[in-house]
């Protein structure tokens, strides 16, 4: 394995951790600006948002589990 595919799988695997770890941290932090000044809006906001970014995570893991079942 040559140096370049050793790097390009590490970006992957690291973007892929990232947009996890992304997801999870903005999903926090308008949570937390969600019960800092309630609000239906702040809510429903808060919901809408938290929904998307699961599904984003969930699509990329599932590319990802799906990619290294088709490696080995």
């Amino acid at each position: 394995m040559d140096a370049t595919a050793i790097i390009r799988l590490a970006l992957v695997v690291i973007s892929d951790r990232l947009i996890t770890i992304l997801a999870l941290l903005t999903s926090f932090g308008l949570g937390c600006w969600t019960m800092w000044g309630m609000g239906w809006e702040r809510v429903t906001t808060l919901a809408i948002y938290v929904i998307f970014s699961y599904l984003i995570v969930q699509t990329k893991e599932k590319k990802h589990v799906h990619s290294q079942s088709e490696n080995s």
